[in-house]
């Protein structure tokens, strides 16, 4: 687990790893191997005093007694949300434990594809203000993970794919915003499968609780029950909390879509300039002056209201039949109603952002596709 936490939701993350290490993890003769990266702030709200980041092996022994083995610790002017830092502790890991297989995950803010503190100074407020902003209204608004962030610093996710040095069996992403299709295609060649939200997540993230259970000490990891745990968990709430999507890709299956999308959108380039906007289902909100943050629609109605015919929509279907293995999605997330959804977004393109369709130009969804041309 790599919890870059040295932010906002420190306190919500270190619930989370403490969670982790009192479900079931393995025993110090397992070979199955629990590390645990973990960077918080001394106190909720301090981001003046550094703070080691540590790299820690949790196991339990023959009582059940759950300790927390150091491994290595970090500089405390290490950035844990930058692309350098998860190559380190990665690398580390690698070098220190290796093994057949490996998988991750990842619990921090997050923000898609959108480039590094991106921000649009029409919105009264950019994001980075609106992420550091959380603190003061924890009280009013329920919050939300919205990768990483510390101190102005994210992880671009072209860097994060470069950042990988080993093929993943699986990623989970306990972030916000992250289940998009250019997020996945980004990362595709880095890992089998990968698990992530194309809305919000709040705070409390996945089921830490279970989460060792489902992934070591069995013969197969069980992703499709990490996801079923965390849906299940909020869409029982009857209350605000009922808000949670989650979608499960393999990722061997998403060149097959790409192609399928590639010829969809040249086909109706024009008819998807034209879409109303408001008409499509968006998955970001427009509450809380998140402006820089609506980014995210459905892939599938996007290009459906573009004016993909039957067959191609028939296509379309199919190939995100088996690249979507699971997608689940409550009525409502908080504010934005749920009713067409995919599992995954797909931007719909600003043609007055100039700066930032440059750089969605240079994304592999895009060279792909041809999205923005």
């Amino acid at each position: 687990m790599y919890a870059a936490a040295y932010n906002n939701l420190s306190p919500d993350i270190e619930q989370d790893v403490k969670e982790l290490c009192e479900g079931s993890v393995p025993d110090s003769c397992n070979p199955d191997i629990l590390l645990v990266y973990d960077h918080h702030t001394s106190s909720y709200g301090d981001y003046s005093t550094p703070v080691s980041p540590v790299l820690y092996r949790a196991y339990k022994d023959k009582e059940g007694t759950v300790y927390r083995d150091t491994v290595k610790v970090y500089p405390d002017t290490d950035v844990s949300s930058s692309a350098e830092a998860v190559n380190k502790a990665l690398t580390d890991a690698q070098r220190l434990f290796p093994a057949s297989s490996y998988g991750l995950v990842f619990s921090s803010h997050g923000t898609g594809w959108l480039p590094e503190n991106y921000t649009e100074e029409d919105n009264g407020g950019s994001d980075i203000e609106f992420l550091s902003a959380r603190a003061a209204r924890r009280a009013s608004i329920h919050l939300t993970k919205s990768l990483g962030h510390e101190n102005k610093h994210e992880i671009d996710i072209r860097q994060l794919a470069e950042a990988i040095p080993m093929k993943l069996d699986f990623f989970l992403i306990d972030a916000c915003l992250m289940g998009c299709v250019e997020v996945a295609y980004e990362l595709k060649d880095k890992c089998d499968l990968i698990v992530f939200s194309p809305t919000e997540i709040l705070t409390n993230g996945f089921i830490y609780t279970d989460l060792a259970s489902r992934l070591l000490d069995i013969s197969v990891p069980d992703i499709k029950q990490v996801c079923e745990d965390y849906f299940n968990f909020y869409n029982d709430r009857t209350d605000y909390y009922k808000a949670a999507t989650i979608t499960m890709v393999d990722c061997s299956k998403l060149d097959a879509l790409a192609a399928v999308c590639s010829e969809i959108i040249s086909a109706h380039r024009s008819g998807i300039a034209a879409v109303n906007r408001s008409s499509v289902q968006a998955y970001h909100r427009d509450d809380y002056g998140m402006y820089p943050l609506r980014k995210f629609y459905d892939l599938k109605d996007l290009l459906e209201k573009g004016g993909a015919t039957e067959q191609e929509l028939a296509r379309l279907d199919s190939a995100l039949g088996e690249c979507v293995v699971l997608s689940r999605a409550t009525p409502w997330f908080l504010s934005r109603k749920l009713d067409r959804v995919c599992g995954l977004s797909m931007y719909f393109p600003y043609p007055d952002k100039e700066e930032l369709n440059d750089y969605y130009k240079t994304l592999s969804w895009n060279k792909a596709t041809g999205l923005i041309q």
